[in-house]
């Protein structure tokens, strides 16, 4: 399962992610604030650290006075709604403060915000503020003070290594009044479509090149990592040879052979789910769309998804539909309000659209998707020819955006829709919630029958939550909203087809969001596990069992494992369905299943045979290997015993963290674990992982099971116009 895909496969749920850590505390804090911090700065009833804790100078200045004319400065009225303070760093502050010192000084100047960090030795500290007026004046305050002999300096706050502008954002340069707001509007501005889909205006030839080298740069990745490890353990007197590494550093370092890239038959409106954010925009209106950046960077407006070619036209229009009836209410002066991120306040929080059965047929294979150009040629490093390269515009050998399959289309007799609210009950009465939620179904209602083709809903529900974060815990509650009674998992579902099969999913479940892509890429993964039909198939992180169950008619047994309880229940329906009964799902860590799981099937699978290997000598600088082959692991097959599994196949399409180390463990060290498949959303992660699986082990270089051999790649675009890509690698033994 890729989890990260389906819940920040567009930057905006990315944006939504990161705000949690600043929002999660913020009424809390404020709360808390409220007892001791007044109106205005006069006095403070906070204690700040005194020299006597804190070895730097204390304050030289005296907090500062708010009276009624300066309270509000005029031009801040010119903030637009969607602006909130953002993040600062306050640089200068004593080194010897913890965070609880931190805000105390903070407290005792008046400081208004949602949430600050600082810890012990840091000489700076980070304050989100909720409003630009709390950061304008709290800027001013913090300004005020110096430390042995120096000003605090405050400065606009971004992620290390990185500048606002590379986030898309239009940076205040100093800390003015007209400075701020300026951005802060603009910011707020944003246009959508670089927020969703970052490259909309680069070719999608373009656009394929820059994925394929992303997945080439892991592969160097991996043969740099393995290559330094085996330099380490020759120099520490232990085995370490593998043969591939010499083919790969004659084949720009890559290593393996790098096929191409699989690009996605669908380029508009691919998505089969949605989530819209409801919120305030940027005029202060109630909005159905995406966050145009994170609270972080004092961001909280929301814009619809008017252009943004990933989300399909049924989604767009429902969620306009949505955002027709909330505005409307407002203008009556009824209805309830939005959430504000700012103070955690409001009833309308997302607005959730899932399509099954949308997705175009084709017979196409997914060869028939494969692109094995290499676009633009890399000139060698430190070459006199790297300058002229960049130069010279050199064509993509990709085609562009024709020969692609229509979007998804309500035409089909199997489409259907199923649509979540998810709201905040706090403060509201249950009169008031049926009211309005019925109200907005009816909307949906009316847009969905009078589209064309007619749109089909077959499910509604009302997810509740009330806590500050973005994501809502598996167990959130959820109703159905027509009968008002709790949602049944097994009734509350639509259906998706992939692969000649048929996927039932809840409104949580997780499942691929680019439906022929992901046909694409299990079709793909399959043919590269080759089970042989008496094979174990691990499929690790199997989500809602789709991998696994697509390759059952061709192996003895899947075996899947995924964290999410949900997910597994999803699995054993989806077998269920489609009448698969070689199946067994488990619910729970990897790390702790994998190893269980093979202990249990051990005496079931057939041994490994003696597996001969060249071992290089140690002062071979070149890794040669061209001794006489020396047997490094042997196993007795008793004569005449019949084994349930001749081998283990595995295939983990992990979360965009990777593997654990355990599992890596686990799976090296079952030598008749002869093929792996690793999918992955992130090319860094894969990396580091295959790495490990790769490097010899112990001193004959076996140690830990004898190393996996890379043997191909690929990459496949699943998301079209951002900037994600899927990498497929497949290790052999």
């Amino acid at each position: 399962m890729t989890t990260p895909v389906d819940a920040d496969a567009s930057d905006a749920a990315r944006a939504r992610d990161d705000d949690d850590d600043a929002i999660a505390d913020a009424s809390d804090a404020r709360a808390k604030r409220a007892k001791t911090t007044p109106a205005t700065t006069e006095t403070a009833s906070v204690d700040v650290p005194t020299a006597a804790a804190v070895p730097e100078t204390p304050p030289t200045t005296t907090p500062p006075t708010t009276t009624a004319t300066d309270a509000r400065a005029p031009s801040v009225d010119d903030v637009v709604a969607g602006s909130a303070g953002g993040t600062v760093v306050a640089q200068g502050v004593p080194g010897g403060w913890d965070q609880r010192a931190f805000a105390s000084w903070l407290d005792a100047r008046g400081v208004r915000r949602s949430s600050e960090k600082k810890r012990h030795k840091w000489r700076y500290g980070f304050v989100v503020f909720g409003t630009m007026e709390d950061r304008i004046l709290g800027t001013k305050a913090m300004e005020a003070c110096e430390f042995n002999g120096r000003c605090v300096r405050v400065k606009q706050a971004t992620a290390k290594g990185k500048t606002a502008r590379d986030g898309g954002l239009v940076s205040a340069e100093g800390t003015s009044t007209a400075a701020l707001i300026e951005a802060a509007n603009a910011n707020a501005r944003r246009d959508i479509r670089d927020v969703i889909t970052p490259l909309w205006k680069v070719s999608y030839g373009e656009q394929l090149a820059m994925k394929r080298e992303t997945v080439a740069e892991a592969l160097r990745c991996v043969t740099r990592g393995v290559r330094n490890a085996c330099v380490k353990a020759k120099k520490s007197g232990r085995r370490a040879e593998c043969e591939w590494l010499r083919a790969a550093l004659g084949n720009d370092k890559l290593c393996c052979e790098m096929e191409g890239i699989v690009r996605s038959p669908v380029l508009n409106g691919y998505r089969n789910k949605s989530e819209f954010t409801i919120g305030p925009g940027a005029d202060g209106e109630p909005t159905c769309g995406f966050n145009v950046g994170s609270f972080r960077d004092g961001l909280t407006a929301v814009a619809p998804p008017v252009g943004c070619r990933n989300i399909s036209d049924t989604a767009k229009r429902l969620g306009d539909a949505v955002q027709t009836y909330l505005r409307a209410r407002k203008a009556e002066g009824k209805g309830l309000p939005v959430y504000d991120k700012r103070d955690a306040t409001g009833f309308w929080r997302l607005f959730v659209c899932r399509e099954g059965g949308m997705a175009p047929s084709s017979e196409l294979g997914w060869r028939d998707w494969l692109r094995p150009g290499a676009g633009p040629p890399k000139a060698p490093e430190g070459s006199a020819e790297e300058a002229e390269a960049e130069k010279e515009e050199i064509p993509f050998e990709y085609p562009d955006e024709e020969f692609s399959l229509p979007a998804p289309t309500t035409m089909g007799e199997k489409s259907e829709v199923l649509v979540m609210l998810q709201v905040r009950r706090a403060e509201y009465t249950e009169e008031q919630i049926k009211e309005e939620c019925d109200g907005v179904c009816a909307a949906l209602d009316d847009s969905a029958r009078t589209a064309t083709p007619p749109i089909n809903i077959k499910v509604r529900l009302v997810q509740f939550y009330d806590g500050k974060s973005n994501v809502a815990p598996d167990d959130a509650e959820i109703r159905n909203i027509q009968t008002n009674a709790p949602s049944e998992k097994s009734m509350d579902v639509i259906h998706e087809q992939m692969c000649g099969l048929d996927f039932s999913l809840s409104a949580t479940a997780f499942f691929q969001v680019n439906t022929p892509a992901a046909e694409a890429l299990y079709r793909l993964a399959g043919e590269w596990a080759s089970p042989n039909g008496k094979s174990l198939l691990l499929d690790v992180c199997c989500g809602t069992g789709t991998i696994g169950l697509t390759l059952a008619r061709d192996t003895k047994k899947v075996v899947g494992v995924d964290i999410v309880a949900e997910s597994i229940k999803d699995a054993f329906v989806n077998a269920k369905l489609n009448g698969v009964d070689n199946t067994d799902w488990q619910a729970g860590k990897a790390e702790q299943l994998i190893p269980k799981i093979l202990n249990d099937y051990k005496n079931l699978i057939k041994p490994s045979q003696t597996v001969a290997k060249k071992v290089a000598p140690l002062n071979d600088e070149d890794f040669s290997g061209d001794e006489a082959p020396e047997v490094v692991a042997q196993s007795e097959e008793p004569e005449g015993k019949e084994y349930e599994f001749d081998d283990v196949v595995a295939i983990v399409d992990p979360p965009r963290g990777g593997l654990h180390r355990n599992v890596l463990t686990a799976l090296r060290r079952e030598n008749r674990l002869k093929r792996l498949v690793y999918v992955s959303c992130n090319a860094t992660t894969m990396a580091n992982n295959v790495i490990e699986l790769c490097v010899p082990q112990g001193l004959d270089g076996n140690g830990g099971g004898v190393a996996f051999k890379p043997v191909k790649a690929l990459a496949l675009d699943l998301f079209p116009h951002t900037k994600h890509v899927e990498a497929i690698l497949l290790l052999e033994r």
